[in-house]
């Protein structure tokens, strides 16, 4: 058994992004790593945060559109659980490797993976 096959394999395969001989090793990973993460781990982050609001007894859906980002935002800094449940969801997914290059930046890729996550937040949540 093969952990980094078997994550792999998990993955969805997302359409490539043009371009990507220009990349940065930076874009690269969020391309092949943590946008294919994001979209496999959608309905369980999704879940995460609607009880997150639960919890918190907000009414995402009653907000403005500057409310909700705002409001996304501050759960991410002051709702550590929430954040680093999120997070733990996506980088649980990691290969070996991944890690390994995740752990080098790990200050400049979570900042990556909150803005993915909640740019994800905002464009479906009222959607479920």
């Amino acid at each position: 058994m093969n952990r980094t096959e078997d994550l792999l394999k998990l993955r969805p395969k997302l359409r490539r992004i043009k371009n990507e001989l220009n990349s940065t090793l930076v874009e690269k990973f969020q391309n092949s790593t943590l946008r294919p993460i994001l979209k496999f781990q959608h309905d369980l982050l999704m879940l995460v945060f609607h009880t997150c609001l639960i919890k918190n007894k907000i009414l995402f859906e009653n907000l403005s559109e500057s409310e909700k980002e705002s409001t996304l935002t501050q759960l991410f800094q002051k709702e550590l659980a929430f954040r680093n449940q999120s997070l733990g969801i996506i980088i649980g997914l990691f290969t070996l490797e991944e890690y390994s290059h995740f752990a080098q930046e790990p200050g400049a890729y979570t900042k990556r993976i909150t803005a993915m996550l909640k740019q994800r937040i905002l464009s479906t949540y009222d959607l479920v």
